[in-house]
């Protein structure tokens, strides 16, 4: 199971349990507390609400297809992601819609809001969808959309980041849910867009900075390697004296905690005889990508 796990996605055991409980808390908070308050998300998912609400107007539906029509964009943008980023990122991400595409269909949307206040709606579902998408983020899955748009023009396009695009494009979608269904649908779609990336951002794994150092008896030939090819960071060492007046070798890393949890298990499986401090939301400015898992 984990070989095939591995082979085809690049997961553990462990990561696949978190990816689908991620989807299945994201996809209850839309069907709960989103869907009963006509609010749009934000990416792809945003389009494809304000798509299945054309369709019931154009031919009078009361069906609910956003699920179905958000797979549906999706499908180019995996054909995108499998030749521009990489296979296992593409695998991830098919599996993701897929059982995000089937909760939905059969988490049940209430006729009519649960709780009264739209502002209490907007905050559990806001703070729901974040810890989701944290899930799913931090298993190095991806919910598709403007995460595969953002990542292949960020890698072609230097001064293009994934969060830029996604700022971009959420502000068409609510421009247009604005204009369509009102000032207020507006205001509350961008505070419970606001609240879910404020969710997203203290949990999710990959975009929290931290630091290590590392120190080793013997010059960090194989530890380096695997920095530079494994987590594709970059990293500084230098030759000190240890306590005891013998040569020390310090390596220093700045990475993500998803990354750092990485270099751990390297250091566990490998049995490297070295001694290492860790540091979590390190203040980094300058050249840092936060990136994706590919």
């Amino acid at each position: 199971m984990n070989k095939f796990l591995y082979k085809v996605f690049k997961w553990n055991i462990n990561e696949l349990i978190l990816n689908t409980i991620g989807v299945i808390i994201f996809s209850f908070a839309i069907n709960f507390f989103i869907e009963p308050t006509n609010l749009y998300s934000g990416g792809v998912f945003g389009l494809a609400q304000l798509i299945n609400k054309l369709l019931d107007y154009l031919f009078n539906t009361t069906l609910n297809m956003t699920s179905i029509i958000y797979f549906l964009i999706n499908v180019p943008l995996f054909i995108l992601a499998f030749f521009k980023i990489s296979k296992s990122f593409c695998s991830r991400t098919i599996y993701t819609i897929i059982i995000q595409t089937i909760a939905l269909l059969l988490i049940p949307i209430p006729d009519k809001m649960i709780v009264e206040e739209m502002i209490t709606n907007v905050l559990i579902g806001g703070t729901l969808t974040g810890i989701g998408c944290a899930f799913i983020l931090s298993s190095t899955g991806s919910t598709g959309g403007t995460d595969i748009v953002g990542i292949v023009l960020s890698n072609k396009y230097k001064k293009v980041s994934v969060g830029r695009n996604a700022i971009v494009f959420n502000m068409i979608i609510f421009g247009i849910s604005g204009i369509a269904y009102g000032l207020s649908t507006m205001i509350y779609s961008i505070l419970y867009s606001i609240i879910e990336n404020i969710s997203l951002d203290k949990l999710h794994e990959q975009n929290i900075s931290s630091s290590a150092f590392i120190f080793s008896k013997t010059k960090p030939t194989k530890l380096l390697k695997f920095i530079k090819d494994d987590l594709q960071r970059g990293a500084t060492w230098w030759k000190g004296t240890g306590h005891n007046q013998t040569d020390t070798y310090i390596t220093y890393v700045v990475l993500t905690r998803y990354e750092l949890h990485k270099l751990e298990k390297y250091i566990k499986v490998t049995n490297e005889d070295v001694f290492l401090t860790k540091s979590d939301f390190v203040g980094v400015e300058g050249d840092f990508e936060k990136r994706l898992s590919k």
